[in-house]
């Protein structure tokens, strides 16, 4: 350093290999817990975003149990309770029937069975 030379100058070629080596190491760490943070946040807002599912689909059922109870109650003075509960069960196993059936075929469409080989 007497002679005003740059301290990287007089470093020796393995010494600067040897910083390169460990620098790659480093950087290549940071990246892996990057990855790993960007993992462990997708999947906090994956949980987040299921446990709305879950209240929206335990609410919906909630909403459309006081809806077919509603219907059945209004029926029951029009055409009787047991006609009414025939009617309210034969429509909500007919409807469980067709969504079922639209079920089946998006999965037979999804892996690629046609209507042939079903």
């Amino acid at each position: 350093m007497d002679r005003g030379e740059d301290p990287i100058e007089q470093e020796s070629l393995a010494a600067l290999l040897s910083r390169v080596v460990s620098d790659a190491e480093q950087v290549a760490r940071a990246e892996i817990e990057l990855q790993k943070a960007k993992v462990v946040a997708k999947i906090d807002d994956a949980r987040n975003a299921i446990l709305l599912l879950v209240a929206a689909i335990a609410i919906a059922s909630v909403a459309l149990t006081a809806l077919v109870l509603g219907v059945l109650l209004v029926l029951a003075q029009l055409i009787g309770p047991l006609a009414a509960t025939a009617a309210m069960v034969g429509s909500l196993v007919a409807l469980s029937a067709l969504l079922g059936w639209f079920s089946m075929r998006q999965f037979k469409r999804l892996f690629g069975a046609t209507e042939d080989q079903a």
